[in-house]
């Protein structure tokens, strides 16, 4: 028995809901289903009881997807939104995706949705994991508050940087007799609390250096000028892209003098800095999480049209070829380079999580030649001359080979868009340097159209093209430049109008027989 999995179909046709139906099975789930065609139905089925998924046709003769998405947003319901369709252009699912759906299949081409479900109700439970995890961020910012309100201990916090007050609790102020608005904004030496200014710059200083500085018996200076003894422990950490330091500021006068003991102390000490670096951890981790996810769909997204369009056009055509044809060979090689693509862009799902890059030692000139020949047809086809210039010999370097393939189809295919009426794309692969080390730098150069002045500095931003509509979503250079800099190298683009493009890039060689490092 197959996997329960609760369907909203948003479906004007009986039989393509039971087609659905059919694939779902085959993919492994038992699929409980129901069927909406309008804005109606569709808001009393998602108040009526929950979905894992909503599966949703592009256009009905009284409803259409980006009407249900707005319907889906303004219920403010996360459930996984895919549009299923029987014809839909590239710009138009664009337009989806932005509006907020998950992805989107055609309904004559059906393989991929088992796999497609999987991710998205994978993602689904990464978001609601995300969001849980942010409210206990905010739980636990509030409990700091109030340690930090409530604290038998002095606690300050200073700029990181500056070494100005940014705020004290009341336990502090009680003790050194400041009121709030004498403290905030000075820095700590200004006050008279420290008794040796010039040592208290000095730890100040030591502190940006080493990160801690503790003081079991540092004297301090009341505003009514009373010496106290004070056990003092400070750290730095980050919040964001800020700096801050804790001060924690314990009056040991009396323990000092013998006549008392403080007790159960530590423990709160020790709560208080766990508290603050659990919330750091979380801030830090919910924003990083946030924008890899991002970026991760945004990509995906953008090479799921050409697989898809790719992978239909071949399955035809082997369709319609007599099994002895000389052509079936090469194109069961596309289809499984296909293959191996999507499941390069499955992978990006997990961008945030991609730390299992496959690294070996590659040579350039052969990642270089197995990419040209991937794409040979379509070349000659669209009257391109590729020329190679490989240097011999030439220092190999440390890299995902998969992730290399992808850089050079993108810059291949951007030069190939470039000169619409033919032209040339020179090659290269030669020793350089990089960051006074061996590099080796490889140079894509075509005789295209060029980039303009005005546009050339907008490149590397996301969703930003110079090609027509329909042609892309602009995210290639974006993906060339991530993975470049994956590798520890640089990339650099030249161009100027009716001359031609230079992708320009530099990555470190392997040293001696042991990888360069990078990141």
């Amino acid at each position: 028995m197959g996997r329960t999995l609760r369907v909203l179909n948003v479906e004007d046709s009986e039989r393509d809901m039971a087609l659905i139906a059919r694939h779902l099975k085959l993919a492994g789930f038992d699929p409980i289903s129901d069927r909406v065609e309008t804005a109606a139905a569709l808001k009393a089925a998602l108040a009526s009881r929950e979905w894992d998924v909503i599966l949703c046709d592009y256009s009905m003769p009284r409803f259409n997807a980006l009407a249900a998405l707005a319907l889906v947003k303004e219920m403010k319901v996360d459930i996984p939104f895919i549009i299923i369709s029987g014809t839909i252009g590239e710009a138009a699912a664009v337009e989806a995706m932005r509006a907020g759906a998950q992805d989107y299949l055609m309904k004559d081409n059906l393989v991929r949705l088992g796999p497609a479900i999987d991710r998205e109700l994978q993602e689904s439970a990464n978001r609601h994991a995300r969001r849980k995890a942010e409210g206990a961020q905010r739980a636990s910012e509030l409990r700091y508050r109030r340690l930090f309100e409530s604290a038998q201990d002095g606690i300050l916090i200073l700029d990181g940087d500056t070494g100005q007050i940014v705020d004290a609790n009341p336990y502090l102020m009680k003790t050194l007799g400041y009121d709030h608005e004498d403290l905030i904004g000075r820095e700590l030496w200004e006050i008279g609390v420290f008794k040796d200014i010039a040592a208290a710059r000095e730890s100040f200083e030591e502190l940006r250096g080493k990160g801690y500085v503790r003081y079991d018996d540092l004297p301090l200076e009341t505003r009514k000028g009373k010496v106290i003894e004070v056990e003092f422990v400070s750290n730095v950490y980050a919040v964001g892209d800020a700096r801050v330091i804790q001060c924690n500021i314990r009056d040991i006068t009396e323990r000092q003098l013998g006549k008392r003991a403080l007790l159960d102390s530590n423990n709160k000490l020790e709560t208080t800095l766990s508290e603050l670096s659990a919330t750091t951890q979380q801030l830090w981790q919910a924003s990083k999480l946030a924008t890899m996810g991002e970026l991760s769909a945004s990509i995906a997204h953008e090479l799921n049209n050409p697989l898809a369009t790719v992978a239909l056009r071949v399955e035809n055509m082997l369709m319609q070829m007599p099994a002895d044809d000389q052509k079936v060979h090469s194109l069961e090689v596309i289809s499984q380079e296909v293959d191996r693509m999507a499941n390069l862009v499955n992978s990006l799902l997990q961008f945030s999580r991609r730390s299992h890059r496959q690294i070996s030692t590659v040579d350039m000139r052969e990642e270089i030649a197995n990419s040209v020949e991937f794409v040979h047809y379509h070349l000659r086809s669209s009257k391109i001359e590729v020329v190679r210039e490989f240097a011999d010999p030439l220092p190999t370097i440390q890299a995902d080979c998969q992730q290399l393939r992808q850089l050079f189809l993108n810059l291949l295919t951007n030069a190939s868009d470039a000169m619409p009426q033919g032209g040339t794309v020179t090659v290269s692969a030669q020793p350089s340097g990089l960051d006074h080390s061996e590099a080796v730098l490889v140079e894509f150069a075509d005789t295209g159209e060029g980039i303009a002045a005005e546009n050339l500095k907008k490149i590397w931003d996301s969703f930003f093209t110079t090609k027509t509509e329909g042609k892309g979503t602009g995210l290639g250079l974006a993906i060339c430049r991530r993975i470049v800099e994956d590798h520890g190298g640089t990339i650099e683009i030249e161009s100027e109008v009716g001359r031609g493009t230079t992708a320009r890039m530099r990555f470190p060689a392997t040293v001696s027989g042991v990888a360069a490092t990078f990141v």
